[in-house]
This record gives C-alpha cells, sequence and structure tokens, in this order.
C-alpha cells in the first residue's frame, strides 16, 4: 500500500499540480482522460458484476459534460445529463439483444459517477480565484487521506466500514481527520481569505467528502468483487482508484463555494 501510495504520487502528482496552476487546455485534457479512463474501468468493474456501461453509450456525455464545464456553461450540465439519462435509460429498449435494462442504469450512473464529478474539477479552478479552492481541496485531500493511512497502518484496531472496505479503520479516520481539518481550516482562512467560522464548513465538507468518495469507490469494487479499478499503473490500480477521494471533493467545494460563500462564475 504505501509502494502505491508513492507511486500514485510520483505519476499523478505532479500532473494535478501543473493542471491547477495553469488550469486552461492542461486542465481540460486532464479531465478529458479520467473521463475516458474511468468510463472504460468503470464498465469492466460492472462487468464482472453482470452489468455492463458501454463506452460508446458513455464517453461522449461525460466529455460533453467537460466540454461544458471548459466553456464556462454549467448551466449546459443538467441538460447534458438529461438527455444522457434519457439515451441511456432507452438504449435497452432499443437495442434488446445488445443491453438489459441494468445495464442503462449502470450507463446512466456512469455518466453522473465519472463525467458530473470529475467536470467539477474544471469549474472549480475556472472561479474567481479558483487557483486558492482548487489547491485547497487538493492539499487537503492528499493530507487527510495520507494521515488516515498512516494513522491507520499505526494503531487501527476497529473497522470503520469492514463490509465495504475492510481496510478502513476507525483510528485511520480520526487520524485524517486531526491532520487534515486544521490543514484544510489554516488554508482556506489565510490562502482564500474566508472567515474562520466558513473555513471551519468548508474544513468539514472536505475531509467527509474524501472520506465518503473513497468508500464509495470501495462499494464499487467489493461489488464488482475486485481489488483495483483498473491497471494504469500496473499492481497499483486504475484512475478511479487514484481520483476516488477528489472525485467526491471537488464538486462538495465548489458548490459549497457557490451555495454558501455565494462565490458566482
Amino acid at each position: 500500500m504505501l509502494a502505491t501510495r508513492v507511486a500514485s504520487a510520483l505519476v499523478f502528482g505532479p500532473v494535478l499540480i501543473a493542471a491547477g496552476y495553469f488550469g486552461g487546455p492542461l486542465m481540460w485534457l486532464l479531465v478529458a482522460a479520467v473521463i475516458v479512463l474511468g468510463l472504460l474501468e468503470l464498465d469492466r468493474l460492472f462487468a464482472h458484476a453482470g452489468r455492463r456501461a458501454p463506452p460508446l453509450l458513455t464517453v461522449p456525455f461525460g466529455l460533453a459534460m467537460a466540454a461544458a464545464a471548459a466553456a464556462r456553461r454549467p448551466d449546459l450540465l443538467p441538460p447534458v445529463f438529461t438527455l444522457a439519462l434519457l439515451v441511456t435509460a432507452s438504449a435497452p429498449a432499443v437495442a434488446p439483444a445488445r443491453l438489459k435494462a441494468a445495464d442503462g442504469v449502470a450507463s446512466a450512473f456512469g455518466v453522473a459517477y465519472v463525467g458530473w464529478l470529475a467536470s467539477h474539477f474544471i469549474l472549480l479552478r475556472d472561479l474567481p480565484g479558483g487557483v486558492a479552492p482548487f489547491f485547497v481541496a487538493l492539499i487537503g485531500t492528499w493530507v487527510f487521506d495520507s494521515a488516515s493511512y498512516f494513522a491507520g497502518r499505526a494503531f487501527g484496531r476497529r473497522k470503520l466500514v469492514p463490509a465495504t472496505s475492510p481496510g478502513k479503520t476507525v483510528e485511520g479516520l480520526v487520524g485524517g481527520l486531526f491532520a487534515g481539518l486544521p490543514v484544510v481550516w489554516w488554508l482556506a482562512f489565510w490562502w482564500m481569505g474566508v472567515g474562520p467560522d466558513d473555513a471551519a464548513v468548508l474544513a468539514a465538507v472536505v475531509v467527509g467528502a474524501a472520506q465518503l468518495g473513497d468508500l464509495a469507490e470501495s462499494a464499487l469494487k467489493r461489488g464488482a468483487g475486485q481489488k483495483d479499478s483498473g491497471t494504469l499503473i500496473p499492481g497499483h490500480g486504475g484512475v478511479l482508484d487514484r481520483f476516488d477521494s477528489l472525485l467526491w471533493v471537488m464538486p462538495a467545494v465548489y458548490h459549497v463555494l457557490r451555495a454558501w460563500l455565494g462565490v458566482s462564475g
């Protein structure tokens, strides 16, 4: 597991940092890659569980969402997803020999889970002053995940949600909270310039979303009977393994900034 984290940091860390710093086309390419590779991995996971989410059905809608975000038109995301839902739900009826009803549900889920959520990387970065909130979310997630991992290894005794993720422990969660909450609070207060109460809200949102995102992806893998979502880094997992927490954190921070703090963009 330690080797997994080191390999992931070496592969994805510089790419995420560069995309967050420069934004624009580099961020668009990163998100497009996450969407395409993530939907391919999700289809493979569903195949192990007897379902399919065909990439030919899901990838175009996922990329359309990323394009809407890149064009700074978040208002287009709901219509794109509505169209995706209509098409994926209708596909089994149009091609019953190739798709089951459950495949339509799986495809709609894939568009939402990968396409919709990943598009928020772009939306968050493109907010006014978006470099700071993007990196607060990114650094906060990394700190929480790393602290949870090391605290779990050192002190873990009680399982957090054994039916979903046998490796997660209560002690790991506590360690992640002790490290993640103050780091996010300080970064939000110092870097983003928000008040102490709003910084506390952001801190709770980041660590809560990071933990839930991790558990959600673990549930997908466990339902499919797989240890990893893919083989992008041989022996270490795939895109969904590496972006599981961030897929939840970036949308959560974006919507809190807009709904709670009134940031427009």
